[in-house]
């Protein structure tokens, strides 16, 4: 009773302050009547699409297609199996997959359990999922084979109690799956044991559940643990509730609604372990009653053919695939299904996108790019740039409904005038619960201006008094490349493991294939040799950070430049 009291009067308070706040942007005139956010899950609202589509095509995966009924089937399926198993509200399980409908079914199931998903990378090296599964305390793990070797060898090391190992060809058809195994899938041998099963045998343990695995959860309850560097670049487990999905999935298709429409299908290839890929590219689409087309391995070469074979509408992606697209050849009447592109991860320059909306047009297409921002400490996007205002140059967008953007000084934390660059402070129901388990880390990245709680970005931008918001770059040093965040001083850690490393200092550089490349500067420790650091450093790079993580290019030095407090120059690094 005491739990009801408290969500209704912080439900008052919020209603009170959205309608204060809405006032400020001028893109929202009227907000609909019925424009309320929901208060249960992640797998509720997914139910109440496939209640409206039930005959729409939720999930299309190479040749396979899964209506809505059967996608909720699916999931209730995997629900039961996860009681079977002992999991229960606010146990956290591990997801460690690429874009498959298995990747889809576990991670409604677990929000349908009121567990909470703990989404990794499988390129993670073997510390990195280690550390990842032991700081959620999981005992229950998802993985894709190609994985498992890696956790096979750390299980020991965690409370894992059930590890279920999963083939991206479990979906396919027959004929695609004896390829794969052919060329990929020989290789991973699972040695089936009391801890280790697959996901057939995982499965067939939902009968052993008598019941309904649904359990009630709020709103604000835990829901996802993503992983980003904050505001020191060390990763932490970003804690974002039911709420913070389901609210940017309601004010995207209010912002952005000539995306979001039902009949459309949108192409999903950036990873469901990344903000903005699970938020953008899984979770709106389905609450949208949208056909949502995975691909669980990206390669440039097939873009053309997924266009052309699953008449796609909507693309969304980084930078560099848009890059990659353009290079692709077109008919004149090819793109002619295409109604919107989305950006996110990193900007956009104005040329790249009068380019593209160049190619769409000249490709028998309207469309035009969008560009989208966030953080995965607010979900992985919060502000969106409608048609309206996509054209703009520097043009993110506006915040979503009932979010806030300020700009301030980020020495004084002041607000500064309308026009002039600042860090961009973000507040909204998009934003984060918390760092997992580090309330120091959680209580630096929230700064009060004035009486409101805000999150720091980190980035630097400045509103226009129409309340767009523009991005300038990055205040905080971090790299982008191929749309994955990459935080230096992870590296110039790892890096000074080497005994052979005295010092080092880590940044990206241009790179037109990957947006940015990680570039380590080193000075040698002991006159060692440039031969014998990379040799030693290769070894301690494949033990401790992912590939897309590793250094691409090297430079030995005797000293760095040094700025006049005698810090690293790290804009100095490279000339």
């Amino acid at each position: 009773m005491l739990e009801f009291t408290v969500n209704k009067i912080k439900k008052l308070v919020r209603t009170v302050d959205m309608y204060l706040e809405r006032s400020k942007y001028g893109y929202i005139e009227k907000l609909p009547k019925d424009f309320e956010y929901p208060e249960g899950g992640l797998y509720d609202v997914v139910y109440d699409s496939a209640q409206k589509w039930a005959r729409g095509i939720a999930i299309s995966y190479y040749s396979t297609e899964i209506t809505y009924k059967e996608l909720i089937k699916k999931i209730d399926r995997t629900a039961r199996a996860l009681k079977a198993i002992g999991v229960n509200k606010g146990d956290r399980v591990t997801v460690c997959m690429p874009n498959t409908p298995e990747a889809v079914y576990m991670f409604y199931a677990i929000n349908e359990v009121g567990a909470v998903a703990n989404m990794i990378h499988p390129l993670s090296s073997e510390k990195e999922i280690e550390e990842y599964v032991n700081r959620a305390d999981s005992k229950v793990m998802f993985c894709i084979d190609i994985a498992y070797p890696k956790v096979e060898s750390i299980i020991k090391n965690t409370n894992l109690e059930h590890v279920v190992v999963i083939s991206a060809t479990r979906s396919m058809d027959l004929f695609l799956r004896a390829i794969y195994k052919l060329t990929k899938g020989r290789k991973n041998h699972v040695k089936k044991s009391q801890t280790i099963t697959t996901w057939d045998r995982f499965l067939y343990g939902a009968s052993k559940f008598i019941g309904n695995p649904h359990v009630r959860v709020n709103a604000n309850d835990p829901a996802v643990i993503l992983y980003s560097g904050g505001t020191t670049g060390k990763p932490k487990g970003v804690v974002l509730t039911n709420l913070n999905f389901n609210s940017q999935a309601l004010g995207a298709k209010y912002l952005v609604p000539e995306l979001l429409k039902a009949r459309y299908s949108m192409l999903c290839f950036l990873p469901n372990f990344h903000a903005f890929g699970l938020g953008v590219c899984m979770h709106i689409p389905l609450y949208c009653g949208m056909r949502l087309v995975l691909i669980p391995q990206f390669n440039a070469k097939k873009l053309r053919g997924y266009i052309k074979k699953y008449k796609i509408n909507i693309l969304v992606g980084v930078p560099t695939v848009y890059d990659y697209f353009m290079k692709l050849k077109f008919g004149p009447r090819d793109l002619k299904r295409i109604k919107g592109a989305v950006s996110g991860g990193d900007m956009v320059s104005q040329s790249m996108k009068t380019q593209l909306n160049d190619f769409f047009a000249a490709h028998g297409s309207k469309a035009m790019l969008h560009n989208g921002y966030g953080l995965t400490e607010a979900a992985g996007g919060m502000i969106f740039s409608p048609a309206s205002i996509a054209k703009g140059e520097g043009v993110i967008g506006f915040p979503l409904p009932d979010s806030e953007a300020i700009i301030v000084d980020p020495k004084t934390l002041k607000p500064v005038p309308l026009g002039e660059p600042g860090e961009i402070l973000v507040r909204g129901l998009t934003v984060m619960k918390e760092y997992l388990g580090d309330p120091k880390e959680t209580a630096a990245t929230f700064v009060m201006v004035g009486r409101k709680k805000y999150l720091r970005t980190g980035d630097i931008g400045y509103l226009d008094d129409r309340g767009i918001v523009y991005f300038k770059g990055r205040l905080k040093r971090m790299i982008i490349t191929n749309g994955y965040n990459v935080y230096p001083s992870n590296i110039e850690e790892v890096t000074l493991k080497s005994k052979l490393v005295s010092k080092c200092a880590c940044i990206g550089v241009p790179d037109k294939l990957r947006g940015e490349i990680v570039k380590v500067f080193i000075i040698p420790k002991d006159n060692a040799s440039e031969r014998a650091i990379k040799k030693d450093l290769a070894k301690i790079y494949k033990q401790y950070l992912a590939k897309y993580e590793t250094p691409r290019a090297y430079s030995f030095v005797d000293d760095f430049p040094k700025t006049k407090l005698g810090k690293i120059d790290y804009l100095k690094l490279n000339k």
